[in-house]
């Protein structure tokens, strides 16, 4: 939850990767690329875009109280709810491009595979998916080692005016780093927001988990604690966590057979690699997959 505010103030306290001005399209590439007809239609599709503007791009989002700021966008776009699990409503073998960014950890396993799935669908035969999220190995890293700095964001939420407005019970400064890692991705699971679950999970259990349980088991059962309805109100929290391995599994079963890991920068599509647009979000601590149809 709340590394996905940070998403929203980081133009303001430096915590994005900024590049100013946003309006070099690359027009020539696009053209040199794809048919007339994709970019009229704007058959590339950036799921969870926010406030992402691109004119051959239609963002897919839903619109909801915690992102009010990014409604005209969406409107001028799909408005789809990703826990609704019903059909993306985009033709089949249409798409030429799928993009999502810092998304997927605030929905349920079953609405990532569902939107795998309709990305499978709707991209045209050799279309790409690339999907960014946070890498949950870098955060368990942190967390084991004590690396509170990898936290960049404690600081900012330690301010009433900012841990106030998302609903914690105090500034981040005074929670220890295991409620900070809980809370990162499954939010209702930890003792730091005032709304969540039932049962709260303290520093001494997630330790035993740990000691007891596999890495996955422990991840599914902190999340499994995370109600949906719940999540609908606090939008911007995290439910969900992912690994390298947890998303090329997910993408199998959607039908991808070309899997691979990108990096920052790095898509096998030329127009995804213009930073102006994509991977600016949270590069230190995001995972990069790519699949093509």
């Amino acid at each position: 939850m709340i590394i996905n505010i940070v998403k929203s103030v980081a133009s303001v306290v430096g915590l994005m990767v900024t590049r100013i001005p946003k309006t070099d399209y690359k027009d020539y590439l696009y053209k040199s690329l794809y048919s007339n007809d994709s970019l009229a239609n704007r058959r590339f599709y950036n799921v969870g875009a926010g406030p992402f503007k691109h004119k051959f791009w239609t963002n897919i989002d839903y619109i909801n109280d915690w992102y009010a700021d990014n409604t005209n966008n969406t409107l001028e776009g799909i408005n789809y709810d990703l826990f609704s699990l019903e059909p993306i409503p985009i033709e089949t073998d249409s798409a030429e491009l799928v993009y999502t960014s810092h998304t997927i950890e605030h929905v349920n396993n079953a609405a990532v595979q569902n939107l795998f799935n309709e990305s499978f669908r709707i991209l045209k035969p050799g279309g790409r998916l690339r999907v960014v999220t946070q890498d949950i190995k870098l955060s368990y890293r942190a967390y084991k080692e004590n690396d509170r700095h990898f936290f960049f964001w404690i600081d900012w939420f330690s301010k009433p005016e900012n841990y106030k407005r998302v609903n914690l019970r105090q500034p981040l400064s005074q929670e220890s780093i295991a409620q900070i890692f809980l809370e990162d991705f499954a939010a209702q699971a930890s003792e730091i927001p005032l709304h969540g679950a039932k049962h709260r999970i303290s520093d001494s259990e997630l330790k035993r988990l740990f000691e007891e349980k596999s890495f996955e088991e422990v991840l599914d059962y902190c999340t499994s604690l995370c109600d949906i309805e719940v999540q609908k109100k606090y939008t911007g929290n995290h439910i969900n966590w992912f690994t390298v391995e947890k998303l090329n599994s997910m993408l199998k079963v959607a039908g991808f057979k070309n899997i691979y890991r990108s990096a920052y920068g790095q898509s096998y599509s030329p127009v995804m690699r213009d930073l102006h647009f994509f991977d600016e979000t949270l590069p230190g601590v995001s995972l990069y997959v790519e699949a093509q149809k």
